[in-house]
């Protein structure tokens, strides 16, 4: 697998649930069972934006050519689903296993395989 081909799989990922979060923000609330109220709605909706906002990253990385620049898009997002890996497992044993298996692939990339990147 290249890094490109990540990039690829987690942007599909980050789409779907950058695009929920915006637009549809007290639907993905129901889904954990949380009770919509304004700050909620508002903190989801920011949410949102800020897994679109990781998307570009993976739009622009998937359109780069230079290694340094996928690597640093690649130090970011590790960084970015090792907390969420993190905060999901403190709040929801059982349900981290998406940001995990991210966080290892961009650890693969990073660490194991940097001539990959």
């Amino acid at each position: 697998m290249k890094l490109k081909h990540l990039f690829t799989v987690n942007l599909f990922i980050a789409l779907f649930f950058g695009v929920t979060c915006t637009f549809f923000a007290g639907w993905v609330l129901g889904l954990y069972g949380l009770v919509p109220d304004t700050g909620s709605l508002w903190t989801t909706r920011l949410e949102g934006g800020s897994i679109l906002g990781f998307a570009s990253l993976m739009w622009f990385g998937l359109r780069t050519e230079s290694r340094e620049a996928r690597r640093a898009i690649a130090l970011a997002l590790f960084i970015q689903d090792s907390v969420g890996f993190v905060a999901t497992l403190i709040a929801r044993l059982g349900g981290p296993v998406l940001y995990g298996l991210l966080a290892l692939a961009y650890a693969y990339f990073l660490f194991i395989r940097p001539e990959k990147s």
